[in-house]
């Protein structure tokens, strides 16, 4: 059976229901056991339970950044809930690295709260656990896939971002460089004269 369409899976996204929005539990006013939603997310797609190695990657550490990471953590959850991935799991494996370590990723560049606001957003979330996958959508050719992934990609904006700014960086110091050393010559040129 084919992935659904995009448009339904942002619908899906975008109707995330409040727990799967609410501060984890260890955090101001957070009462949501990160680690519980995983244990049921895998029992539900994978039939047992995740290993308690995984487990402990979802205890939170206490501070903001973790607490975005958790947070995403809970709408990629609810993500996976959509009917398709409850009758085509993902590779455990594949599950195992796309929370932990795509998740991460993602939470130290982008806020958890752009969700709610912004499409793009959600198809990044959409769009990254297809990738991880390796599902696409019907009509979608790999290289347009690929393609409009890198339009949504908030991990490669953030760092195209970073390296014009060093660029440009560079940039100011060799033209400060150039006008220290022009403004050296003309001195030297009129102290000569």
């Amino acid at each position: 059976m084919s992935p659904p369409p995009l448009a339904e899976m942002l619908r899906w996204v975008a109707s995330m229901p409040a727990p799967f929005r609410a501060a984890p539990e260890g955090f101001s006013g957070g009462n949501v056991r990160v680690r519980a939603v995983v244990a049921d997310l895998f029992e539900s797609l994978q039939g047992d339970p995740p290993s308690p190695v995984l487990l402990a990657a979802f205890e939170p550490a206490r501070d903001a950044v973790d607490s975005n990471r958790l947070r995403w953590v809970l709408a990629v959850a609810h993500l996976l809930w959509h009917p398709y991935f409850r009758r085509h799991p993902p590779p455990r494996e594949a599950l195992e690295r796309f929370l932990v370590q795509e998740v991460a990723r993602l939470a130290g560049v982008v806020n958890v709260d752009r969700l709610q606001h912004e499409e793009e957003r959600r198809e990044e979330i959409v769009r990254r656990a297809f990738r991880a996958f390796g599902l696409s959508f019907d009509g979608e050719s790999p290289e347009d896939a690929e393609d409009q992934f890198r339009q949504v990609d908030s991990i490669e904006r953030r760092r195209l971002l970073l390296s014009a700014a060093q660029r440009e960086r560079r940039a100011r110091e060799i033209r400060e460089t150039m006008a220290r050393r022009a403004a050296q010559e003309a001195a030297a040129k009129v102290s000569r004269e």
